[in-house]
């Protein structure tokens, strides 16, 4: 499996070579779909590989790795991922002891109810040199998604 330090290191690469690089060591093939035309992403389409039986998605834009999801719980066809997050196992996660390992969040948003989309999960953001990080949480404080993305890239 890919270690959490090569995933941050991946961040801007190229397609063809995370491709080459990582996907070859993973037991799955991927579904690869693209963003519709009707985005008008001025970056160009965003490819997505998806690892289904993995838990996790790849996001490509302007043909550089732009983000990786971590489904930690189930979701919609995806399984959970079972592998590090932060160099530890991903289920061991919580709200409270990112908050306690971690430190304050560069932003914090509680949960809600939204009127036309439903329960917004709590999340929390982090920004590094070169990328964020950004935690979401079920209703009972466990992680449930986590998006490693390039900073200043939306």
């Amino acid at each position: 499996m890919v270690t959490w330090a090569e995933f941050i290191d991946a961040l801007g690469k190229s397609e063809s070579e995370c491709v080459r690089q990582f996907f070859s060591r993973f037991s799955e093939t991927p579904i690869i779909l693209e963003a519709p035309d009707a985005y008008n992403d001025p970056l160009g389409k965003t490819r997505f590989y998806k690892f289904m039986k993995l838990g996790l998605e790849f996001g490509f834009r302007a043909e550089k790795l732009n983000h990786v999801h971590f489904f930690v719980q189930k979701h919609e066809g995806y399984s959970a991922y079972r592998g590090e997050i932060l160099s530890q196992s991903a289920q061991k996660w919580t709200d409270r002891r990112i908050s306690d390992e971690l430190g304050p969040a560069t932003k914090r948003v509680e949960g809600k109810k939204d009127p036309l989309i439903g329960y917004i999960s709590p999340w929390v953001k982090y920004s590094y040199n070169g990328y964020d990080l950004s935690l979401e949480f079920d209703g009972f404080g466990g992680l449930w998604k986590v998006a490693l993305m390039r900073s200043g890239v939306v």
